[in-house]
């Protein structure tokens, strides 16, 4: 069973990170096993992704700030963001438009990157980060 860390989604697909919760994986020194998973009508795939608690933290405040950011009706045209910080691992380039689009890119290993373009509900910011924060507390107990 895998806990998800966020999932970014649409009617017709979605691109999730999930952490992993299986006997002999898990959290090892400090870091977390978790996996990309990709999900569109073109290609399904899944990609290790190692996290940690500052990863969840920067995630935390991306979300914070698109969440201010859609109430205020301030949102950024076409800024990207990269979680977690680029150059280590696989990652995330989020960029703030519309449609929200999640780049998925794994410079490291195979050196493909997935583009997903998606029409987000109004208010997924607020709730994805809602659904982190209560992780990142079973995470700490």
């Amino acid at each position: 069973m895998a806990a998800e860390v966020i999932r970014f989604a649409d009617r017709t697909q979605s691109v999730t990170v999930e952490l992993e919760d299986r006997p002999g994986r898990g959290r090892r020194d400090g870091w977390h096993e978790a996996e990309i998973v990709i999900r569109t009508g073109f290609v399904t795939a899944q990609l290790p992704l190692p996290l940690t608690g500052a990863d969840l933290a920067d995630l935390a405040d991306f979300l914070a700030t698109r969440a201010a950011a859609e109430e205020s009706g301030a949102l950024p045209g076409g800024s990207a963001t990269d979680w977690p910080q680029a150059g280590r691992s696989a990652y995330l380039r989020l960029y703030a438009a519309d449609p929200f689009v999640v780049e998925i890119r794994d410079p490291v290993q195979s050196g493909v990157t997935v583009s997903v373009p998606l029409h987000l509900r109004d208010g997924w910011a607020a709730r994805a980060a809602a659904r982190l924060d209560g992780l990142r507390t079973a995470l700490s107990g």
